[in-house]
């Protein structure tokens, strides 16, 4: 899954050390790069976000997908996530699950407009930070953790600072 030669996303995230943590936020950064992903190719449809999403988050990357193609927009510039915490949400015969947060610092990754090429920069602010609370889920057998639930918290004034 590659993305555009001008659109870098940096994850800046420890890895845990319990190894269904580290896969899970993995996943979770493997779920972010495909809804990037969507969102270059401009293809609502995209199989790389709905190969690491299902229910509530692949909703909402189809949604986030739809947007940035109705109003013509791609991405460029420098995309940061960081400061992650995973804890185990729980655990049965047949599933794992693991909630993953992270923050967003969106303060040098801007719009692109996709016919002309025109850069949207803005002046960064507190509102370029977001934190994300993303359900990750493994049933029995899987290939890949996959993300099931997402809240997105914006103006994020915890990952600010």
């Amino acid at each position: 899954m590659s993305l555009p030669q001008d659109l870098e996303l940096v994850f800046d995230f420890e890895k845990p050390s319990n190894a269904d943590d580290a896969a899970a936020l993995a996943d979770a950064e493997n779920y972010i790069r495909a809804l990037n992903h969507g969102i270059t190719e401009q293809n609502p449809s995209d199989p790389a976000y709905q190969y690491y999403s299902a229910g509530d988050a692949a909703r909402y990357a189809n949604t986030q997908i739809k947007q940035y193609v109705k109003g013509g927009w791609t991405l460029t510039g420098k995309d940061r996530y960081f400061r992650a915490e995973t804890s185990t949400a729980g655990d049965s015969k047949s599933v794992k699950l693991v909630r993953v947060a992270f923050c967003e610092d969106q303060s040098k990754v801007y719009g692109k407009e996709v016919k002309s090429g025109k850069v949207l920069k803005t002046e960064g602010s507190s509102n370029d930070f977001l934190k994300f609370d993303l359900l990750m889920a493994f049933p029995k057998g899987a290939q890949v953790w996959r993300a099931q639930q997402i809240t997105v918290t914006e103006k994020a004034t915890e990952c600010a600072g």
